[in-house]
């Protein structure tokens, strides 16, 4: 007896109209919160998975990312230390006309840069390490105003420490000399800590880069990271004072093509 193969044509389970493609050309932009808003005119038809791919064959999947412009690296090297990611996001997304890096593409192009977040000064666990403390006594020393310290900005939550903060140096020096009782002796940093009090700078100078002119330089810093900080010098910075427009980067350009 024979048997008859039948062979079932392959069905599209989606077929999407002219007007609902019209609308997905319309709103789509890569982001959640304008998926969100196509599923919802087109009654969630369609899943999420289903519109991105949807939209890449038409051709609105994201594009790369322009390439860091001058102004942009400027901004970077000089506001990196002192800056939490979403500042830092807000503020190039003003540099560059309204395109929105990411945190994590601010995060590497630092890294790449050679860029370090303490930039002559001490973070709380710096500051714990040098003075032989916690961080509570720490908080405790700068709610009290015997300490100044200054928060980054960052949206850190409470589980997580809270906020990231910046000491400088002289800000210590100011609060050794005024609160010697609130120290111990014993539990300090001996070398960072005569260093400190007395300004001895051979201790605290740090060899740095200058990522414009390539110079080497010494520089008052604390510096945990491996290899050689990439911070501008006060040459640099004065002649992009002056000259902003033809201010030209020179090294930087290069260092910025390897990457």
């Amino acid at each position: 007896m024979k048997t008859r193969v039948v062979i079932m044509a392959k069905t599209r389970k989606y077929n999407p109209t002219g007007e609902e493609l019209k609308t997905v050309r319309d709103l789509y932009d890569g982001t959640t919160v304008k998926i969100n808003v196509i599923m919802m005119r087109l009654k969630r038809k369609y899943p999420r998975w289903y519109i991105r791919r949807l939209a890449q064959k038409m051709g609105l999947a994201r594009t790369k990312e322009p390439d860091w412009s001058r102004q942009e690296i400027t901004y970077l090297l000089d506001h990196y230390h002192i800056c939490g990611y979403t500042a830092l996001r807000n503020a190039l997304k003003r540099i560059n006309g309204g395109f929105a890096r990411s945190t994590t593409a601010i995060y590497l192009k630092a890294k790449r840069l050679m860029i370090c977040k303490s930039d002559q000064g001490y973070t709380m666990l710096g500051v714990c390490a040098l003075l032989g403390v916690d961080h509570h006594k720490v908080r405790k020393w700068v709610s009290k105003g015997y300490l100044k310290g200054k928060p980054r900005g960052t949206k850190r939550k409470k589980c997580q420490g809270g906020d990231i903060w910046f000491f400088d140096s002289a800000w210590l020096r100011s609060f050794i000399i005024r609160h010697p009782e609130e120290i111990d002796l014993r539990r300090v940093d001996k070398q960072a800590f005569i260093g400190i009090l007395l300004c001895n700078i051979e201790d605290l100078m740090t060899i740095c880069r200058c990522p414009n002119c390539g110079d080497e330089y010494q520089r008052m810093m604390n510096w945990t990271g491996k290899g050689t900080p990439r911070i501008r010098c006060d040459s640099c910075r004065e002649l992009e004072d002056v000259h902003v427009p033809e201010y030209e980067l020179g090294r930087m350009e290069v260092t910025n093509a390897n990457f």
